[in-house]
């Protein structure tokens, strides 16, 4: 924490208990609650009057009233560090609350450690400082799309498979937990699935969480999606929490398929990356809602050096050139993947195309974001019947990543 005490003020929104927020509070000298009231006219009537470090704004899903509380505190409080605790589906909600002025959202329930780190990672952020130290060197990879059916699975079985043929340790997490294909992309049987994991008794630690774990022939351990969609709610944000803590601990990479969307869960997973690969396709809807995904990681204030930008099918000819998705995204792509007749036939037999073709053109991309996410020099990208004749001039290294802030 700072080297003084934080003062904190907590608006409590109406649905939320608040002695339930103030169990996930830290309660020691360094973190003072010095008030709690109840909406948007007694936060803004007691800050008037007061000092304070923090605004936290405990609310539950999607809350005008919350809304309407940030953009006032923008505006009368701009000092005022304010962070959202949020309960329930942030979905459609999230954007909204960084739009309006939240300078971070944590999803409820969280421990007070947790609680504490997202302050003093809010914080250090805030005042040019460096965020606390990850798990040593291991790596936790967030492959992320806002719209679904655009290869996030056919990328993180290849991904993972790639970075374990490289010798490191890599293990794959399948959070698409109503739909999640992972499984059925690696040809793993789902024996034993995170529901099992979440509901088996006893604390959770590496013994316990390593035999729930399917090891694939490549050598990527997995913890495989829940068999039915009503098994989804068993797995929340705090039992991923513990999972990628005593996975980062015991893998060099970590790769985490995700549903599309931000709900808690995915929130969760981006909290706890250190990359996020954002996963598109060649067509309008699907680039709409990547430059959606992307606008709200920067609004999460993740580090856009940390986002890697992959477009699937990306020879398909549908009268899109790579221009017009620079133009769209406001930046080139780092990793194109060309439509072949072998994906889907690979995908079917359940072997990674890095496997089952590992000298075909998708194959040897998929190795490319392997390498590029090693810090390794990769390769020039195959030429693609997307890309323009300007692909390849103008600049080397990546663009700004939101083209509108240009």
């Amino acid at each position: 924490m700072p080297s003084r005490p934080v003062t904190a003020l907590l608006a409590v929104e109406p649905g939320v208990d608040p002695d339930d927020v103030q169990r996930s509070l830290p309660a020691d000298a360094d973190f003072n609650v010095a008030a709690v009231v109840s909406g948007a006219d007694e936060a803004l009537s007691w800050l008037r009057s007061h000092p304070a470090d923090l605004l936290l704004v405990a609310c539950a899903g999607y809350s005008d009233r919350a809304l309407l509380l940030l953009d006032a505190v923008g505006r009368q409080n701009p000092d005022v560090n304010v962070m959202v605790l949020g309960h329930g589906s942030p979905n459609g909600f999230l954007r909204r609350a960084f739009e309006a002025g939240a300078d971070d959202i944590v999803m409820l329930p969280a421990t007070a450690e947790q609680v504490r780190f997202e302050v003093h990672k809010m914080l250090a952020r805030k005042q040019g400082g460096e965020t606390p130290a990850d798990a040593g060197d291991s790596r936790l990879v967030c492959i992320l799309g806002p719209k679904g059916g655009t290869g996030k699975t056919l990328s993180s079985t290849n991904l993972a498979v790639a970075l374990a043929q490289r010798g490191q340790r890599a293990a794959l997490i399948d959070l698409d937990l109503q739909f999640g294909d992972v499984a059925l992309c690696l040809g793993l049987p789902p024996e034993k699935t995170v529901y099992d994991l979440a509901q088996s008794p006893g604390a959770l630690d590496w013994d316990k969480l390593d035999s729930f774990l399917s090891t694939h022939s490549s050598g990527v351990r997995t913890l495989i999606a829940p068999r039915r969609p009503d098994q989804a709610s068993a797995v929340g944000a705090e039992l991923l929490r513990e999972i990628y803590a005593i996975m980062r601990a015991h893998f060099d990479w970590v790769v985490v398929d995700t549903p599309p969307g931000f709900t808690a869960e995915v929130i969760t997973s981006i909290d706890s990356s250190t990359e996020v690969v954002m996963v598109g396709m060649l067509d309008s809807l699907s680039l709409k809602n990547t430059k959606l995904g992307l606008e709200t990681l920067e609004l999460m204030k993740y580090d856009p050096d940390r986002v890697f930008l992959l477009l699937n099918r990306a020879h398909s000819r549908v009268g899109i050139s790579q221009s017009d998705v620079e133009a769209v995204l406001g930046r080139t792509p780092d990793i194109f993947i060309p439509s072949d007749r072998e994906i889907p036939r690979t995908v079917n037999e359940g072997i990674p195309i890095v496997v089952a073709r590992p000298q075909s053109e998708p194959a040897e991309a998929f190795g490319r974001l392997a390498d590029l996410l090693m810090g390794e020099t990769a390769e020039e990208p195959v030429a693609v019947a997307a890309a323009s004749a300007s692909a390849s001039s103008g600049g080397s290294g990546k663009r700004r990543l939101f083209g509108r802030k240009a």
